[in-house]
This record gives structure tokens, sequence and C-alpha cells, in this order.
């Protein structure tokens, strides 16, 4: 559970950064399309400005119309639309003209007025199937493109009819839908529009009724119309200081045949973000304005602030996280040297007591033995030249344990000491040999004095005195059932035959203790013509270890001989 910690405490703090930088980023977002809407609420008010203030000339042309006795004259109408400086105050406009209301009979009466304004080559056309003609009978300022549009029956063309009957059935001003003018002469072209103004003298009699003379009078029904470039008016409106970062395509609602407008950089998406769409009436009709806005280059606080945000709470996060982990891990390190402390005083309290019990065996087995030695020993030298060399063998144990800490000791090792003890490292030439086995505490302690009791008895009843290669020692390992024994046999040579004591003494009976008391095991002496054979049988207990054949146990204990492997 405590390895979790760390990664919960990341991941609490990453969801809390998270959320905060969501927020963060949604504001932002917000902030750019309320850019974009404010933008777009610009576009619409420079085109609404723009268009109002064409409208505004439109109507003070009609009223101008309306408020003149007579036909207006082509100079005449001219002077009055100069005033106005379309081209350097309205661009996008073309002009401003009127478009007289005929029947096709009519014709030639009105081609003639036209002919005396403009030369020989004006007329009306083109040639229509309708029962009445909307040509333009004026159109100012007359620049090359407006004359080519002189006597232009705008009533001809299906998107213009549409727009002149709106504006004859509702007396308003009409926007026509999506036309090429008849000005674009030239190869570059543009879309456009028109706006009709719907014109009416109600206090002219109707003089349709004869042709010459009535035509030259004023008009008594006709439209006061504007035709504008749309490029031009919109390119206008976007390039009004200051600039506005966006692009602009506009389309009307209900003729999608063509785009009134495009910017030249709409179609490119990597230069822009938020979009924004507008609807906007123009006489009666609806565009759509498809506004694409630029993605901002340079970063501002409002921007940057969801990146720092999750990158600070990053940071926040893994430093916590580390520093929990740490911690943790010193609790951890704490707990476990608290452990180990708890531990080793468990252990150093059994050690100390298993030293006491040791060493009361100890001083027990010393006292027995000191009892004994005295009891069998005739003159103070000899109690204790044997005392001692009795503790020297129970001292050569506790060695071999202690340099194995106390839990195991060679059998080879333990009896190479005792007879380099007894009978001398450079005098003792026998063999001994045997597997590799190593024994524990109880084992060593009770083969220790064994050994000792052994080499004493050969050094005083055997030839091993005088001859150094008259004792053998050889042992193996027997497996019966469960029960892994340890058979080690004794071999002492001499001349002359040994007879089996009348008594035991101390010696013996101290063996018989250690083997059959204290290891549970046997012991069989035969008395020989050629000397003593002891074989020694003891259990090992479960835990002892036997491994492959030892190099001590096959070494011999005498200076520079060769070993016997013999087992």
């Amino acid at each position: 559970m405590h390895r979790l910690i760390a990664p919960i405490v990341f991941s609490t703090v990453m969801i809390i950064g998270t959320g905060a930088s969501l927020m963060l980023y949604n504001n932002a977002e917000l902030a750019t399309e309320k850019r974009a809407e404010d933008l777009a609420g610009q576009v619409v008010d420079r085109v609404s400005l723009r268009l109002s203030q064409h409208f505004a000339l439109l109507r003070a042309t009609t009223a101008f119309i309306s408020a003149t006795p007579n036909r207006i004259r082509h100079k005449q109408f001219d002077k009055i639309i100069a005033g106005f400086n379309l081209e350097d105050n309205y661009p996008g406009l073309q002009g401003i003209g009127f478009a007289e209301s005929i029947s096709p009979s009519q014709d030639e009466a009105l081609g003639a007025i036209l002919k005396r304004d403009y030369g020989p080559d004006a007329k009306v056309w083109p040639e229509t199937d309708q029962t009445e003609r909307a040509a333009i009978t004026l159109l100012e300022p007359l620049t090359d493109r407006n004359h080519a549009a002189i006597g232009y029956d705008m009533y001809s063309e299906p998107v213009r009819r549409l727009a002149i009957q709106k504006a004859y059935e509702t007396g308003k001003m009409v926007a026509s839908g999506p036309v090429e003018l008849v000005q674009e002469i030239t190869a570059i072209k543009q879309a456009g529009f028109l706006v009709y103004s719907r014109y009416d003298d109600t206090d002219t009699p109707d003089a349709y009724s004869g042709l010459g003379p009535s035509i030259a009078r004023k008009p008594i029904k006709g439209l006061v119309y504007a035709p504008f470039r749309a490029g031009d008016l919109f390119t206008t409106a976007l390039s009004q200081k200051p600039m506005l970062p966006l692009a602009l395509q506009v389309r009307d609602l209900d003729d999608k045949s063509r785009p009134l407008f495009k910017s030249a950089l709409y179609d490119d998406a990597e230069l822009f973000g938020s979009r924004v769409t507008r609807v906007m009436e123009v006489g009666g009709r609806k565009w759509v304005l498809d506004i694409r806005v630029k993605n901002k280059l340079d970063w501002t606080l409002q921007t940057a602030a969801p990146y720092v945000s999750f990158a600070v709470f990053f940071l926040l996060a893994a430093m916590l996280a580390w520093i929990t982990h740490f911690q943790l891990r010193a609790v951890r390190t704490a707990n476990t040297l608290q452990k180990l402390s708890e531990k080793n005083l468990i252990e150093k309290d059994l050690l100390l007591q298993e030293m006491k019990h040791r060493i009361k065996n100890s001083i027990a087995r010393i006292l027995a033995m000191a009892r004994q030695t005295a009891h069998h020993s005739e003159t103070i030298e000899e109690y204790s030249e044997s005392l001692t060399a009795r503790l020297q063998a129970m001292a050569n144990a506790q060695d071999a344990l202690t340099r194995s800490h106390w839990q195991r000791a060679d059998l080879a090792d333990l009896l190479s000491k005792e007879l380099g003890q007894v009978l001398g490292e450079e005098q003792f030439g026998g063999t001994i040999s045997g597997p590799k086995v190593e024994l524990d505490e109880t084992t060593v302690q009770a083969f220790a004095l064994t050994f000792h009791e052994l080499a004493t008895n050969a050094l005083k009843y055997s030839d091993v005195a005088k001859d150094n290669a008259a004792l053998n020692v050889t042992w193996s390992l027997e497996q019966k059932g469960k029960v892994r024994n340890l058979r080690l046999v004794w071999k002492e040579l001499s001349d002359n035959a040994l007879a089996a004591p009348e008594h035991k003494g101390f010696g013996t009976k101290l063996i018989d203790a250690n083997i059959r008391g204290e290891l549970r095991g046997s012991i069989e002496r035969r008395f020989e013509k050629h000397g003593l054979t002891v074989e020694i049988t003891v259990p090992l207990p479960q835990n002892g270890r036997a491994k492959g054949k030892s190099k001590a146990g096959a070494a011999t204990a005498g200076a520079g001989k060769e070993p016997d492997n013999k087992a």
C-alpha cells in the first residue's frame, strides 16, 4: 500500500493541475471566440455603414428626380452626380443611374433620346420577350464602363427582373442577387449586385399613348438604381484602418451559384483559427458572411497561462511524489532498522543464554574431568599433565567452533589438530582419510575428547611412538533408511599382541560417556594380534552436512609426507 502513496500524490496533483489548466484553456478559448465575435461585428458594421451611405445617395437622387418638373438630361444629371465624387468617397459603387419603364413598342422613341444624349450608337438593347422594359437612360459618372451599359434593358435578365418587380411591388429599396454587371468589359471581372428604388410621377398624366412627343416628357415610372462591384465594396471595408486580421467570404443566402466576395487567403486554413458566421440583410436579401479570424502569432499571458499552469503543476506533482517516495523510504528504512535492532537484541539475548548454558556445561565437564583425573592420578605432575591435555582438547574444539561462528567444524581438521597436539605434528606420519564431514557443536566437543583419549592411549600402548605410521584413521558415511551414520575406524599397529584391560580407566569411561551417552552412538574395541582397532558409529543430525572428499581429511599430520587417500 505504501508503494501506491507516491503515485496517488502525483495523480491527485496532476488531476487538480489538469483541471486548472483546462479551465484556463477554456477561458483562453472563450477569449479567442469573443475576439472573433468582435471582429465579425466590426466587419458587419463597416459593410452596413457603407451600404447605408450608398442607399442614402439613392434616396437623395430619387427625391431630386421627383422634384424636377422636366426630363433630366445627361449633362444635367452628370453635374449632380459629379458633386458626390463617387470614385473617391464611395468605392464599390459604380455609379447612380435611372432606368425608364417602357414597353418594347417605345424602343425607337427612347432610342432617339439616347442618341441625342450619348451618340449615334446608343440604343435600347437587347431584344426581349417581355411586355415591359427597364432601359438605362442615365448613368453617371459616364466612364467607359458605364457608357457600355447605356440603353441596357435590365428587365430582360431574370435576376434583375425579380428585384425590379419586388421594388415596384413594395416601394422599398431592393437588392438583386449576384450578377455580372454590364460594366464588366475588362479581363478582370467581379461579382456584382444592383440596388433599385422605385420612382413614380403620379402628377403626370399617362403620356404613353403616343410615341414621339410623349417619350420626351418626364418619365412617369422607372427606377433609380446603383450598380455595385462586390469585390471593391468588401475590399474597401476590410482595408479600412485598423486592418482586421481575418478573411471573408460572402454569399447570397438564396442564390449560391457564385460568391459575392472571397478574400485571397480565405482557403489558407493554416493562417486562421476561429470561424464565425454572420447573416446581414441588404435590400430585402440575406447575405451570409463566413469570417475566418487569423491566429495570434504572439503569446500573451492569457494564451500561455494554460501551458505554464500545466508545466508548473507537473513539476509540483513530480516534486511532491519524489519527496513522498523518499519520506516513505526513510520511514521504511527506520522501521527496518528498528526491526533489525529488535532482532539483534533477541539474538544477543539468545546468544548470551546459549553462552551461559555452554559455559555452565563446560565448567561442569571440567569439574568432572578434574575430579576423575585427580582420582586416577598418582602424582601432582601426572594430574596436571593429564588435566591440561584434556582441557587443551576442549579448547581445540572450542577454537574450531569459534572459527565457524559456533555452527560447524570439519572432522578432518579436528582430528588433525588433536593428533598433532598429542603425537606431535612432526612425529605423526599415519594416514587419515574420509569424506568431508561437518560436525555440530555437541559432536565436536565429544569427538575432541574422544580423539584426545585415543591418541594418548596410542602413544602409551601402541608403536606410534617409535613408528610414526603405526596409526590409521578412516571414516565413511552410511545411510540406513532416514538415518545417516558416521562410521569411524581407529586402527593402531603394534608388534606385540594387545590384551583387553581388566578394568576400565577414566579415559575409557570418558570415551564411552561421550560416544554412547552424549552422541547416542556405539563403540567397539577389538584387541588383535597386531594392534587395536576401535570402530565408532554415531548418527549425524538431519542438518549435518557431508560434501565431497576433503583435502584436509586426506592430509597427514606429519610434516613433509604425502597423504594416504585410502579409505
